[in-house]
């Protein structure tokens, strides 16, 4: 499972994973640079030991949590390689590869009831509980204390954008082009959102429109804050204040005269037996550690979901050199003990593959606008609930929401970002 063939993803240093040592470019997400090592197998469950592998390849899911230079639950896709990176499996021993604890799931097929665990006897159950309290939690305490985060000093600009995809991206131009102050703010390293995946769809801009509009903003006197997740929106004094949280050592306060949230959807795990096997990718993320890492997950691909987005999908991954097919319904079953290596079908038809790629549906995320108060509403097409916003996005006075956070598909989704940038702009 090698990289793409390219000058440009040549692995440049060395980290190691468990005393192993793994071959990694300088910069890329610990994760690109298991998969491009064959190794999706990065955890395993608290209770039962089952395996894990990283799924949605953007820090929204608990599946890639590792100890990182003595530093424990860090999210290896948020995380960047250099040289010497030491990275441990937890709640595994010896280690997530082989995990003899991995014995639990065996021993309890039907479930463990550990509320019940050997009540039968006091002192049974005393030993019992001495022993769960030993294998439960999230693995162990740093070797050394974290830095205290500075005091949070307040900041006032025109405007908060919060996502620098399509809908965000649009929006900042927006504000920028109208001489509005603006921060940008991004959660992932890089901005763009799913132009980062480069699946050219139709209406979408060109993935170097990001950096135009980064330019645009920081002309206008604004900033773009990259791995900077917005943790709260308030209403204080009534005008909004958010808090974000940099590079996840640094907190800000920011007070800005209106907002923007254009926060995207959450990849969503398919329904079905099996459905957190290592091997198994939010398709819009893996199609972005593809074009940006090079990172091949396998040989054998399924794409599962309908219409431009998965058949794209699907065509950049059988461009990458592997065999490609696209499920015809739902799966209800997957198959494999480590890693993923099929699934079997409603009709009883069985695919062999070790990679899925779900390009279904995403969930808004939606938690920002509902704590900025924004009610939501059924969207019939995809089974989610939106924000229900008005014309111009408002969802509350100052606070506004455009592009699939709020229902927008397709090329609508930067046109819907933009109306919200000039109504943002006129308040």
């Amino acid at each position: 499972m090698p990289r793409l063939a390219d000058p440009r993803f040549a692995p440049d240093c060395t980290i190691a994973v468990d005393g192993r040592r793994i071959p990694a470019r300088t910069g890329e997400p610990i994760t690109s640079a298991l998969l491009a090592a064959g190794r999706p197998l990065l955890a395993r469950s608290a209770k039962y030991h089952r395996p894990r592998g990283p799924f949605c390849l953007a820090g929204s899911c608990g599946s890639c949590l590792v100890r990182v230079d003595g530093a424990p639950d860090v999210r290896a896709c948020d995380t960047p390689c250099r040289q010497g990176l030491r990275v441990e499996t937890q709640n595994a021993f010896p280690g997530a590869r082989r995990d003899l604890l991995g014995a639990i799931d065996w021993l309890a097929p039907r479930g463990l009831d550990h509320h019940h665990l050997a009540t039968w006897s006091r002192l049974a159950n005393r030993a019992a509980v001495a022993v769960a309290r030993r294998l439960t939690g999230l693995g162990r305490l740093p070797d050394a204390p974290p830095a205290p985060f500075p005091p949070a000093a307040e900041e006032a600009v025109d405007a908060l954008v919060v996502g620098a995809g399509p809908a965000g991206l649009a929006a900042a131009e927006a504000l920028a082009q109208r001489g509005r102050r603006v921060i940008l703010a991004e959660r992932s390293p890089r901005p763009g959102g799913r132009l980062r995946a480069r699946l050219d769809l139709p209406g979408d801009p060109s993935p170097s429109w990001a950096e135009e509009v980064a330019g645009a903003v920081r002309g206008a006197g604004g900033e773009v804050a990259l791995s900077a997740a917005v943790v709260g929106i308030w209403r204080d004094g009534g005008r909004p204040l958010a808090g974000i949280l940099q590079g996840g050592a640094r907190l800000r306060l920011v007070r800005p005269a209106s907002v923007v949230l254009c926060t995207g959807t959450w990849a969503e795990p398919p329904a079905f037996e099996g459905n957190d096997l290592p091997g198994i990718f939010a398709g819009r993320a893996l199609a972005a550690a593809l074009a940006e890492d090079g990172a091949v997950p396998g040989e054998r691909a399924a794409v599962l979901g309908r219409g431009p987005e998965a058949e794209a999908l699907a065509a950049r991954l059988a461009a990458a050199g592997m065999e490609v097919e696209r499920l015809p319904g739902n799966a209800v079953r997957a198959r494999g003990r480590s890693r993923l290596a099929g699934l079997v079908l409603e009709d009883g038809r069985r695919v062999e593959c070790d990679t899925l790629a779900v390009a279904t549906p995403g969930l808004p995320a939606a938690e920002l606008a509902r704590a900025g108060g924004a009610s939501l509403a059924l969207d019939p097409s995809s089974g989610h609930f939106r924000v229900a916003a008005g014309p111009s996005g408002e969802i509350a006075p100052g606070l506004f929401a455009a592009g699939e956070v709020a229902g927008a598909a397709g090329a609508a989704v930067a046109e819907a970002g933009r109306r919200a940038g000039e109504a943002a702009a006129g308040g």
